[in-house]
């Protein structure tokens, strides 16, 4: 998709994918870092993640929550943890391609 053109998830538009990506960036760096991250948040990730090449893989039995924690490299990062209690981080950028 071209960065002209615009871009749903869930329930909010954006004009450019790079709208999209400096509202998820927005997200990642207003949140507490490992906190469940709450409605309408939560929604909006799950459609976020809805959009990733890997989704099922990275959702695997369902979401329970998102949270906020540092990456191995010392990035903040969303974590997804399952209704399994498993857990994995995942970037956003693919989701707003």
């Amino acid at each position: 998709m071209g960065q002209g053109k615009r871009l749903i998830i869930g329930q909010r538009s954006f004009e450019t994918q790079n709208a999209a990506r400096r509202f998820v960036d927005d997200l990642l760096y207003g949140q507490p870092l490992k906190m469940n991250i709450q409605e309408p948040h939560h929604s909006f990730l799950s459609a976020l993640i809805s959009r990733h090449p890997r989704a099922g893989e990275i959702v695997g039995k369902g979401i329970d929550h998102f949270t906020v924690v540092y990456s191995v490299r010392g990035r903040r990062c969303f974590c997804l943890t399952r209704i399994d209690g498993t857990k994995t981080d995942f970037t956003f950028y693919e989701c707003v391609q």
